[in-house]
């Protein structure tokens, strides 16, 4: 059984990610740096000083954030090529399944529903196999 549909819907999951990641790293966190310099021109020198390393801090969240859906999204376009017809990847389904969770879970529902439906299409063609492989079974008998 072909696994195009999975292949170019993880192609797609791989590019959202790396998209959002892109624009995470460069666009929202210089942005998030400059409001916060503006915010903190007007204030005392001691609490400039506190509030710039509050705002490094929550600058390399923001950033190691966006890398780590950099990798995932990268791992995620690896594993469409790696995609095998006619066969069950459990490691896969595995992948997709956490990765999935782990886009609701930050809320990124675009994310969330690409990979939901790679998940359940995945899920559907590996019973599929099963069942076209116990009647081949079946047959042989």
């Amino acid at each position: 059984m072909s696994r195009n549909i999975e292949r170019k819907l993880l192609r797609i999951g791989a590019i959202w990610n790396i998209f959002t990641a892109i624009i995470t790293m460069f666009g929202y966190s210089s942005w998030f740096k400059h409001t916060g310099i503006k915010e903190l021109k007007n204030t005392a020198v001691d609490t400039q000083v506190v509030g710039m390393q509050l705002m490094d801090d929550i600058n390399k969240v923001i950033l190691t954030f966006s890398l780590l859906i950099l990798v995932g999204g990268s791992i995620n376009f690896i594993l469409s090529k790696k995609l095998r017809d006619n066969d069950i990847q459990n490691k896969i389904v595995l992948w997709i399944a956490i990765w999935g969770i782990f886009q609701l879970l930050v809320m990124d529902v675009i994310g969330f529903i690409i990979f939901l439906i790679t998940f359940t299409i995945y899920l559907s063609k590996n019973k599929a196999i099963k069942l076209s492989r116990t009647s081949n079974l079946n047959s042989y008998s």
